[in-house]
């Protein structure tokens, strides 16, 4: 899952959407210095990155990808996970996409002061970039993978991903549709315990 997913399964709670994208990018150090409704955030992107790594729907879509994406295929599809929910985007929730981005742009921003600097400037320049609409395109998607493409560890085709997944779209649907369901009845398993998400 990436940025638009984890937040969509933030189900519009500041702390949770704020947890969920500093997920990544915190060190387990700085985390107990956190509000505990963001640390409950950074726990549930912890158990949303657990669940898909294990669903056997998404196994069966990274495979797909394994010949053309490499080691790289399970970025490729969280990426395009979030392309496959733009698409079907109101099947899952009645706000309008680009709304529901401002509001949580707007989350972000409000615990802009408790973040590291480094990340506060990341997480403005991804506002500044709109990275959540930008999920959305195909020629959004082709900027997202050019930026990977530059920080690859390894020899990857990632900056050619898009030509890799038009072909195979209706297939990959299918797994998200099969797959994403069951990663909300998780999340929502997740939170009714947690005091911020209730």
């Amino acid at each position: 899952m990436n940025f638009l997913a984890h937040t969509y399964l933030s189900f519009s709670v500041p702390g949770l959407i704020v947890g969920n994208y500093l997920g990544d990018f915190i060190k387990n150090l700085e985390v107990v210095k956190l509000p505990s409704a963001v640390r409950e955030g950074i726990q549930l992107h912890r158990h949303i990155d657990s669940f898909t790594d294990s669903h056997q729907a998404v196994k069966a879509g990274t495979k797909l990808l394994h010949k053309s994406m490499g080691k790289y295929a399970p970025v490729v599809l969280d990426i395009y996970f979030d392309f496959l929910l733009s698409k079907r985007w109101s099947d899952f929730n009645d706000v309008p996409l680009d709304k529901f981005c401002e509001e949580s742009y707007g989350a972000l921003l409000s615990f802009r002061s408790i973040m590291p600097p480094l990340i506060a400037t990341r997480m403005q320049k991804m506002i500044y970039d709109r990275w959540l609409e930008n999920y959305k395109t195909y020629a959004g998607l082709q900027r997202v993978f050019g930026f990977l493409s530059r920080r690859a560890k390894f020899k990857s085709n990632i900056d050619r991903a898009p030509e890799f997944l038009m072909p195979i779209e209706g297939h990959l649907e299918t797994v998200f549709m099969d797959f994403f369901p069951d990663m909300i009845n998780s999340v929502r398993n997740q939170t009714v315990t947690m005091p911020s998400a209730v």
